[in-house]
């Protein structure tokens, strides 16, 4: 009976030899078999979770002291590629991040406005994005009919989360739908520039006021490189509670032209 594992050890042992010295090819499969056994009879397919399983026999070579068939398999993954993923539908399939820089121009009262933002989010299935951004004004929109005395210069800015459908994403130009809500501050102070850099300017807030907004959008989208995309787009901004001297609640209910620069894994 002792002679069983002693006998089992010596099969291991020449197995692995076998294996070690043998000329090894690899299949476009997720595993690599020797060349000797390369299937010489129809293989019987089986097929397990994501994941096909091929068994077949082969028969003996000049290489081997075998007198009858041997038995084998290999496995393939049945995983689908990132260019293979056209739908909308289905699991979840891929996941991913991005992060942005978002420029934008608008008009507020008359006068050119440009802010610039970030954004960040999730990618679910290549087909919709989830997350947070916020934008700030650059204080270049001057007005001199908030204070009768003084020139006043408007800043602030706004952000929240938001949703963006993606349509066709795996082609080089598709187009999004970002639709983003959330609160955001407006205030009006003095034109730093008339008080020769003094401490008087900017610090002095002529007025204030918080709001909500709501702001759906269209976007076309360039995929530049596998980890850059440029979009260009435009949007609507709708404000609510807005209370500003000499400022109406629609003045901030501008059409906004922009561009954003995403980075992240698609």
């Amino acid at each position: 009976m002792k002679l069983i594992p002693f006998l089992s050890l010596l099969s291991l042992s020449a197995a692995f030899c076998s294996v070690a010295n043998a000329q090894t090819i690899t299949y476009k499969a997720d595993t690599t078999v020797k060349a000797d056994t390369i299937p010489a009879t129809q293989p019987e397919e089986k097929v397990d979770g994501n994941r096909t399983i091929k068994y077949y026999e082969t028969l003996p070579s000049d290489s081997d002291n075998r007198d009858e068939p041997e038995r084998h398999y290999y496995v393939k993954s049945r995983s689908r590629s990132r260019s293979d993923i056209k739908t909308l539908s289905g699991s979840l399939n891929h996941s991913g991040g991005f992060g942005a820089l978002s420029f934008r121009a608008t008009e507020f009262r008359g006068q050119p406005m440009v802010l610039g933002g970030v954004r960040g989010g999730w990618i679910v299935n290549r087909s919709l994005g989830i997350g947070l951004e916020g934008h700030g004004i650059v204080p270049t929109a001057k007005f001199d009919d908030i204070d009768p005395q003084n020139r006043v210069v408007a800043v602030g800015g706004y952000g929240g989360f938001f949703l963006e459908p993606i349509f066709f994403s795996n082609q080089v130009v598709h187009i999004t739908f970002p639709v983003s809500a959330g609160a955001g501050w407006l205030g009006y102070v003095l034109d730093w520039e008339d008080y020769g850099g003094t401490n008087r300017g900017p610090n002095v807030s002529q007025d204030n006021d918080v709001f909500w907004y709501v702001e759906p959008g269209v976007d076309l989208e360039v995929n530049i490189a596998r980890n850059f995309r440029l979009d260009l787009g435009v949007s609507k901004r709708f404000t609510q509670d807005l209370d500003l001297a000499e400022t109406t609640e629609k003045d901030f209910n501008g059409i906004n032209y922009f561009l954003t620069l995403k980075v992240g894994g698609f």
